[in-house]
C-alpha cells in the first residue's frame, strides 16, 4: 500500500514537471486527482479498503473535486456504512451544486446502479434546489443593500428662469378675442308643466281686487228722498194712512153706503 502511494505521488509529480496534462486532474491538483484516481480503480478491482484510504487521502488533503466525495460514499455504502455514505454523498452534492470539480460527473457514476444510485440522484437533487434558493435570497439581500446605499434617485435641478433685461418693457399681450359666436352658458330649457292644459280651468277673475275695503260694513239706506215718514204703512203719497180710509179724501164709516140710503139721491 504504502508503494502504491509513493508511485502515485511519483507519478503526479513526473507529470506536473513534464507538462503532460491530466484529463481527470482538469482544476486541481495533479497529486490529489491521481489519489482520486487510483482510488476510483481499487474500488472497480474491488479492493475495497484500498479505495477507501486513497480517497480519504485525496479529500482530506483538500479536493474539491465531488467525484471524489461520491466514490467514497459508494465505498462506505458497499460495505454497510451507510451513514458515512449520504455524509459524502451530501458533501459532494453540494461541491458540485457550487459548480466545483470538472469532470463528467454522470459518466463517473455510469457504473454505480440500483438504490443506492437512487438515492445518491436524490440527493443531488436536492442539493440543486437548496442552492438555487440561497441564491435567489442572496441577489435580492444584495439588491437591498444597493437600493438603501444609492438612495432616492436626485431630481433633476430647475431650468434657470430667464429675467427680461432692466429697461426693455415687452410688448402688450393681444387681446382675447372671443370667437365663439354664441354665449358660453345658454342655459338649459325650462319645462314649465308636463300638462299643456293644467291651468286651462282656473278663474281668470280669480285675482282680481275687490275695490274698497271688503270687510267694511255696508252704508245704510238713504233717507226717503221725498222727505216722507218712512213708517211701515205710510202713504207714498201724503194722505192719512187711517186703516180703512178713503183714499179719495171721504169720511169712509166702517160699513156706510157710499151713496146713501137712497140709490138715487133723495
Amino acid at each position: 500500500m504504502n508503494k502504491l502511494i509513493l508511485s502515485v505521488i511519483a507519478g503526479a509529480l513526473l507529470s506536473s514537471v513534464s507538462g503532460i496534462p491530466s484529463a481527470q486532474a482538469q482544476g486541481e491538483s495533479a497529486v490529489l486527482a491521481e489519489f482520486y484516481g487510483q482510488g476510483v480503480h481499487a474500488y472497480n478491482a474491488g479492493k475495497t479498503s484500498e479505495a477507501y484510504e486513497l480517497l480519504s487521502m485525496a479529500i482530506n488533503n483538500g479536493s474539491k473535486d465531488p467525484r471524489a466525495y461520491y466514490f467514497r460514499g459508494i465505498v462506505a455504502s458497499a460495505s454497510g456504512r451507510g451513514y458515512e455514505a449520504d455524509s459524502d454523498w451530501q458533501q459532494g452534492a453540494d461541491l458540485e451544486a457550487r459548480g466545483e470539480g470538472s469532470g463528467s460527473i454522470g459518466a463517473a457514476l455510469s457504473r454505480f446502479q440500483g438504490s443506492g444510485r437512487i438515492k445518491l440522484e436524490e440527493i443531488r437533487r436536492k442539493a440543486r434546489m437548496q442552492f438555487a434558493a440561497e441564491s435567489a435570497a442572496r441577489s435580492r439581500q444584495r439588491y437591498g443593500s444597493d437600493v438603501g446605499l444609492s438612495g432616492a434617485v436626485p431630481s433633476p435641478a430647475p431650468a434657470p428662469r430667464q429675467v427680461p433685461a432692466a429697461g426693455v418693457t415687452p410688448p402688450p399681450a393681444p387681446p382675447v378675442v372671443d370667437d365663439n359666436p354664441f354665449p358660453a352658458d345658454m342655459g338649459e330649457p325650462k319645462l314649465e308643466s308636463d300638462d299643456a292644459l293644467a291651468d286651462a280651468m282656473d278663474d281668470p277673475f280669480a285675482n282680481d281686487a275687490v275695490a274698497g275695503d271688503s270687510s267694511a260694513p255696508a252704508d245704510a239706506p238713504a233717507a226717503d228722498p221725498f222727505g216722507g215718514d218712512a213708517g211701515a204703512g205710510a202713504d207714498p203719497f201724503g194722505g192719512n194712512a187711517g186703516g180703512g180710509a178713503d183714499p179719495f179724501g171721504g169720511d169712509a164709516g166702517g160699513a156706510a153706503d157710499p151713496f146713501g140710503d137712497d140709490p138715487f139721491g133723495n
